[in-house]
């Protein structure tokens, strides 16, 4: 018997209930998986030796620094996805032990990362070439044709990143729940994805505008703060203050709203390849 669409729809609000009332009862160790990765690395960044790093032209230095802190925020991912997954699957779990098995996913989860990465510049330059030779072609003869083409090949590049990126989005929660290699899951996040693109647009777009409503403000104090130097280093650290604790709060949600997600695409496949 066909399973009923109903049983596996995916309701972007019933997913975000669900993941709350996990969120809910999950808070502290998600919290303290997610600070005892990320607070380090906003301390050490503050320091005035490496303050001037974010801001160097690339360089050896700079290049080790952007390596590290990438390392140890997909380390510190993993652990919160594993942990997610426990809490969400009603299992029990600890820290430490959440901390120590996400080591054994980082070589994939930094190669997926570095495919995507690739994929994406790949799209760049092809859109960028194709740009140039239009301009090469064209510019002199019928530059209000070159503009027009030029802008297609914008809409292109912006409207493939989003297709691309929005069925890559679980890529990572796929490599580590299924211990999948970079090409692997990619290709499985866009079968999940690809029958239910409009609720999980509606999830990331939830997803956004509660970020953007609590970060404004931070926007309205910049947006009011004077000018002088003393002032802006201030505002600047309360900024970083600010988004430590506000990520504290909301990236174990988010992480638990992707991984009920996932689960939630993962049921409604399964139902429908065996129905």
């Amino acid at each position: 018997m066909p399973v009923p669409e109903t049983k596996n729809a995916i309701h972007p609000i019933a997913i975000v209930k669900q993941a709350g009332g996990v969120y809910g009862k999950n808070l502290g160790r998600l919290g303290a998986i997610y600070l005892i990765f990320n607070l380090p690395i906003t301390v050490i960044s503050l320091f005035p030796a490496v303050r001037p790093l974010q801001n160097q032209k690339p360089s050896l230095t700079t290049v080790i620094w952007f390596l590290f802190l990438i390392a140890i925020s997909s380390w510190g991912h993993i652990a919160l996805l594993l942990g997610t997954n426990k809490a969400v699957g009603g299992q029990d779990y600890t820290i430490g032990q959440s901390i120590g098995q996400a080591k054994a996913f980082l070589v994939k989860y930094l190669a997926l990362i570095l495919s995507v990465t690739l994929l994406v510049l790949g799209i760049l330059i092809v859109a960028g070439v194709s740009a140039v030779v239009v301009l090469a072609f064209l510019a002199r003869a019928r530059k209000m044709l070159a503009a027009l083409i030029c802008f297609v090949v914008l809409i292109v590049v912006i409207v493939s990143l989003v297709f691309f990126l929005l069925r890559w989005s679980l890529a990572a929660l796929v490599c580590v729940f299924e211990n999948a290699g970079p090409i692997a899951a990619l290709k499985r996040s866009f079968t999940l994805v690809q029958e239910h693109v409009n609720p999980v647009v509606g999830i990331y777009g939830l997803m956004a505008l509660a970020y953007i409503v609590c970060l404004l403000p931070v926007m309205i104090t910049a947006a009011l703060s004077a000018t002088t130097w003393q002032v802006n280093q201030s505002a600047q650290l309360g900024t970083t203050i600010y988004a430590v604790l506000l990520n504290i709060i909301l990236v174990p949600f988010w992480t638990t709203i992707t991984v009920v997600l996932y689960r939630k695409l993962q049921e409604a496949l399964e139902a429908h390849v065996y129905a």
